[in-house]
Formats: C-alpha cells, sequence, structure tokens
C-alpha cells in the first residue's frame, strides 16, 4: 500500500509530518491488531479447552487497543489528519 500511496500520490500525505503520522498509525495497526484479534479470537473459539487467563489477557489489550482507536476518532476525522490515508 505504501508503494501504490507514493507512486501515485495518493492515499498519503506528502508533506513529511502528516507522512509520517500516517505511516505511525499504519505500522500501529499492523503490529497490534491482527496479534491482539487474532489472539482473542483464538483463545476465545478456536482453543482445544477454555483457558481463563489468555482469553482475559486478550479481551483487555483489544478493548484496550479500541479505546485509542476511539478516543483518536472522537478528535479526529480520520487517523491521521483530515484526508483519507492509507
Amino acid at each position: 500500500l505504501m508503494y501504490l500511496a507514493e507512486k501515485y500520490k495518493q492515499f498519503m500525505p506528502m508533506d513529511w509530518r502528516h507522512k509520517t503520522e500516517c505511516i505511525n498509525w499504519l505500522m500501529w495497526q499492523m503490529g497490534s491488531a491482527p496479534f491482539v484479534g487474532g489472539g482473542f479470537g483464538h483463545f476465545f473459539a478456536y482453543a482445544p479447552y477454555k483457558m481463563e487467563y489468555p482469553i482475559n489477557r486478550y479481551t483487555m489489550e483489544t478493548k484496550r487497543q479500541l479505546d485509542v482507536l476511539d478516543k483518536h476518532l472522537a478528535k479526529n476525522r480520520y487517523m491521521a489528519g483530515d484526508t483519507y490515508t492509507i
């Protein structure tokens, strides 16, 4: 996505400050959301038996991640500024 956004000059700010913010949120999402959502989903629905600690751990971390998003979007139109980006 980053390659295409830069190649076609769309969905990625050109100003280095806004671009850095966009990349920071993109890397945050790539690094945390799949691991947390996947961990929660696995232990909640697919583990061979219910394990309280990992379910509680991933549930709380998923809630924390969603709270970060909710608080940020309460003050901003999009995650990275006022324009739609990757």
